[in-house]
């Protein structure tokens, strides 16, 4: 194989490969010290409670993002030669997330008012920050550009704003109404940061969309948005569901120990994360057989080095103990038994519904999958959440992406079936 040609063909992918690499390894090294000191800061029931409210605010973030994400990549991936359609498609999208974001903003809030206490209206008043800050980060435009570099820099500058200010201001337990504000703050200089790079790169300006561009993007990001949330169900929502029915300790422990699945689950993401815009331009001039069995060789060699980081995953409850000092070993030693398939299952899932089935415009039966995973999801938790606490959770979640991943190779063979491949 003649080396040089192989990387001047898959120069973008190497880049946004190497750049999205680059930004979990130092986002995630960031958390890796933010995280313990938050445990040690606050405790486990301090933590746990600003643990809830952020993960409210990530409900509403989710509501403004959409389907935009996965859909308008693709657009910008399709047609970024084209400089007046990007411009057209990024004010459309702009208007549509403040919209969204804004409308979410207002309902959560009265939910909030009518249902919390003070201190728990301060901290969502707080989060409001990261959800609009979050509307000025182009992550799609960036990533249908195949230009991730500039996410790079502007979610290091972020998590660089957000550590220095935890580890400057929150010095005792009852700060932990703070660390909102200072999540904030990184989002909104991520923000600005943004729209600094967007303009000067892609030289855009702003405009009022057409509301026919609006229509179009709510259409084509439908399928998505409905996948997110039914998403939401089993990924985000098992700790809200302990912090409500068992507490805020148990959240607090449950989402300290998922924090450390996550952040291998993102690192190893990065490489289906970088090629999504690829097979989007791939998939949308190629026949769908080419296009599946290129999917199916993705995801054979996936499988191996994943079961093995699954493995070493299982071996290191005392890692985790040393990580968090805090919490007992025995605890740490079955949540991590428990959460080892989903460093498996969870990026699998991805390349194969949000690479594969997405691309091939197969949404519909992603979003069915979704919707089936998170019900069963919730209903476990509703069942075994009281009398097994946070071990519920945790079992919970693999058993999610264990299911999810059957439905979705099961959707691969309809779709293969559907269009007449051997």
């Amino acid at each position: 194989m003649d080396i040089r040609a192989f990387i001047n063909r898959y120069k973008k992918i190497i880049e946004n490969f190497f750049s999205i690499s680059l930004l979990n390894a130092i986002s995630h090294l960031i958390s890796f010290f933010i995280i313990p000191y938050l445990v040690s800061v606050l405790g486990f029931e301090m933590y746990g409670a600003y643990f809830f409210m952020y993960t409210i605010a990530m409900y509403i973030k989710l509501f403004g993002m959409y389907g935009f994400y996965l859909s308008v990549t693709r657009l910008v991936s399709i047609h970024r030669d084209d400089k007046e359609r990007i411009n057209e498609i990024f004010n459309a999208t702009l208007f549509s997330r403040i919209l969204l974001t804004a409308v979410a903003s207002v309902i959560v809030g009265i939910a909030v008012f009518a249902l919390m206490e003070k201190d728990d209206i301060l901290m969502f008043l707080f989060s409001l920050g990261i959800v609009f800050g979050d509307v000025f980060i182009p992550t799609w435009l960036f990533q249908g550009m195949e230009e991730m570099r500039y996410v790079t820099v502007v979610n290091v500058v972020s998590k660089i704003v957000f550590a220095v200010l935890i580890f400057v201001l929150i010095k005792e337990q009852g700060d932990y109404i703070y660390v909102l504000v200072l999540n904030s703050c990184g989002y909104i200089a991520a923000g600005i940061l943004s729209m600094i790079i967007a303009f000067k790169c892609y030289r855009l300006n702003f405009a009022l969309p057409r509301w026919s561009v609006v229509k179009e993007l709510f259409k084509d990001g439908w399928h998505i948005f409905v996948s997110n949330i039914g998403m939401e169900l089993y990924r985000n929502s098992n700790g809200f569901l302990l912090g409500v029915l068992v507490g805020d300790t148990a959240n607090g422990i449950f989402s300290s120990v998922e924090k450390v699945v996550k952040v291998g689950q993102v690192i190893i993401n990065a490489l289906p994360m970088a090629i999504f815009p690829h097979a989007s331009r791939m998939f949308h001039g190629e026949n769908v057989s080419e296009s599946v069995a290129k999917l199916s060789k993705m995801l054979r060699v996936s499988f191996a080095l994943l079961f093995f980081v699954a493995v070493v995953f299982a071996c290191s409850p005392r890692l985790v103990v040393w990580y968090l000092p805090e919490l007992d070993y025995n605890i740490a030693k079955y949540l991590v038994w428990l959460m080892s398939p989903v460093v498996l299952f969870g990026c699998l899932n991805y390349i194969i519904g949000v690479v594969g089935l997405i691309n091939l415009k197969a949404s519909n039966l992603f979003e069915r999958n979704i919707w089936i995973t998170g019900a069963l999801s919730m209903a476990l938790m509703l069942i075994f959440c009281k009398e097994y606490s946070y071990y519920a959770a945790a079992a919970v979640w693999s058993i999610s992406e264990i299911v999810l991943f059957a439905l979705c190779v099961w959707s691969l063979v309809v779709v293969k079936r559907k269009r007449g491949i051997a």
